[in-house]
Formats: C-alpha cells, structure tokens, sequence
C-alpha cells in the first residue's frame, strides 16, 4: 500500500470524533445568540400588547362614539341633563335613551326607557372598575354638548338643529394608551323655526 493511503487512513481514522473544545466552542456561540435572543423578547411582547390595546381602545372609541351618532341622528330631540353630564335623546319611535359615564365603573353606558344602563365603551363589570375606562378629555372638554345652530331648509327659511358633540377618550390601564374621539353630529329630525 502506497504511503499516501496509510496517512489518508489514519487521517480518517482520528477524525471520527468531536473534540471537547469545539463541544464548548459550540455551545458557547448558541448560549450567546440565545442570550442575545432573548434579550429582544421582553421588549417584542411589550410592544405587541401595547399595539394590540391600543386597537382596542380604538375600535371601543369608534364603535361607541358610532352608536351614539346613529341615535342622535334620527332623534325627534336632544337634550342633556345633571349638569351636561347624560345626552338624553328622544328617538322617532319615542323611546328614551341615555348616555352617561358611570362613575363606579367608569364604563360609557346606554340606557333604554329607564331599563338599567348597560355598558357601551369600558369592561367594568359587577360594580367594579375595569381595565377599559373611559377617561378624562384633554383639556378637560365634556364628553357631551348640545346646541342649537341655525340652517336654511330647502326653501330657504331660517331653522335651528341640533348640533351635538361628542369627546370620548377610551384609556387602558394596563398599558397606559389612551385614544379621543370625538364627532359633530347633526339631529336631523329637531328643526325648530
């Protein structure tokens, strides 16, 4: 056998194992990319909680202040009371709804002839404050305002209508994120001459 062969099988023979160090070489490269790895997790989570609360936050904003916007609509009268604190709207059909922040719960609430109020926008439950509340506007604006502003009808006389609007700012505890909304919505069916 040719002496090139011998060397080529002894090569191949010493090179059948892992040596200790390149074990260590090894899992210390892993140790160090899983390290790096799992520093950016915390970091990742927080921000996807944050994202996903504050769609949250949005679409209960929206979702409320829409509701809202389809009753003073079509109501026959608008008006608020304890201190511009509830809207209370008469629709066309004569029913008495009410809007108000619930102060045990915090939770926006809608409440039809008198039955209890039920929340709209917030996850209080039970008597006890949520997560989702319905927080302070900036500056302090009200959640609800009425007025009577004057319009031309089709014929060009002078009415008034309703003008109400709406400040709503939904806030998670959890996360801290907070998002206003507000609307102008006119009661088309209040005309006043």
């Amino acid at each position: 056998m040719p002496i090139r062969g011998i060397v080529m099988q002894r090569y191949m023979f010493e090179q059948r194992g892992i040596l200790l160090v390149e074990v260590i070489v090894g899992m210390s490269i892993i140790v160090i990319l899983l390290s790096g790895i799992a520093l950016m997790i915390p970091p990742a989570v927080k921000a996807w909680q944050l994202g996903r609360s504050q769609a949250e936050i949005q679409q209960t904003a929206r979702l409320a202040i829409e509701r809202m916007s389809q009753h003073v609509r079509y109501a026959s009268s608008v008006s608020l009371s304890d201190a511009g604190e509830i809207l209370v709207i008469k629709d066309g059909d004569g029913w008495n709804i009410k809007f108000s922040i619930s102060p045990i719960t915090k939770a926006l609430c809608i409440s039809v002839n008198g039955a209890a109020a039920d929340p709209l926008a917030g996850n209080g439950t039970g008597g006890l404050e949520g997560t989702i509340i319905v927080g302070e506007n900036p500056d302090n604006k009200k959640q609800f305002d009425v007025q009577d502003i004057p319009m031309r009808d089709k014929d060009g006389n002078l009415i008034y209508v309703k003008l109400v609007t709406s400040m709503i700012t939904i806030k998670d505890k959890q996360t801290g994120a907070a998002y206003t909304m507000q609307a102008a919505i006119i009661a088309s069916n209040t005309p006043r001459r």
